[in-house]
């Protein structure tokens, strides 16, 4: 909630709280900075607004989704040296998709990109799941894979599919200053149109009792591996 307040990209129109929760959120920011309508209710004038199953901690705030902006303008945005993005091709889970925000805000990646066909849209339980990521780390939504892969090369960056299919693990590779990793879909995998578009593609060694990670687990241990290794 903090973080969605405090993004400025976002648009926000009110936020309605219980007593309780205005008290708790006031002690982590300035309320009066926020020039929003402000209301207090009781849980149970929440739940009628956002329905019962919702899991909303005595705080709702209205406010529009995140407005895309250009892959090259997220490309510019980004000043340092060294640079780490992920590019989730075609994942649908909200919860994935949010735990992955997750970790790559852990992990100090620059950017997130999304695609537009048969990828999940920005919702509460992508947002609840992301804890604040997808309000604090920038992020895209592409048309078009193979020539947005094309823009990131032009712009200096190396691109590695997650591809339970080869043989090279993620600890064999000495990586350049720009690194794009690839992760694709919860069901299908990395798609082989987009894994022949990677400059190489690499795996996360593990022993047979096992097939594979849950995308967001192998996100979370990419990132981690790759950010350090970039370091070092």
């Amino acid at each position: 909630m903090v973080a969605a307040l405090e993004n400025k990209k976002r648009e926000k129109y009110e936020i309605v709280f219980t007593n309780d929760a205005k008290k708790k959120l006031e002690k982590e920011v300035n309320l009066q900075d926020f020039k929003i309508i402000k209301k207090i209710k009781n849980r149970d004038e929440i739940e009628n607004l956002l329905g019962e199953k919702s899991n909303h901690q005595g705080i709702c705030l209205k406010a529009n989704k995140i407005a895309n902006q250009e892959l090259k303008e997220l490309i510019s945005s980004i000043k340092s040296e060294r640079s780490l993005i992920v590019l989730l091709d075609q994942l649908e889970d909200p919860q994935n998709v949010g735990a992955i925000f997750r970790s790559a805000l852990a992990f100090n990646l620059n950017g997130v990109i999304l695609t537009e066909n048969n990828s999940v849209n920005e919702n509460a339980f992508l947002t609840k799941a992301a804890s604040g990521g997808i309000d604090k780390l920038p992020f895209v939504k592409i048309k078009n894979v193979s020539s947005s892969i094309k823009v990131l090369k032009d712009s200096g960056y190396w691109i590695y599919g997650l591809d339970l299919n080869t043989n090279k693990t993620i600890d064999q590779v000495n990586y350049p200053k720009k690194v794009v990793i690839v992760l694709g879909s919860e069901h299908r995998g990395i798609r082989k149109i987009t894994s022949s578009l990677c400059d190489e593609n690499v795996k996360i060694e593990m022993n047979n009792a096992i097939e594979s990670l849950n995308v967001s687990n192998t996100a979370a241990i990419a990132f981690f591996h790759i950010s350090k290794s970039m370091i070092e």
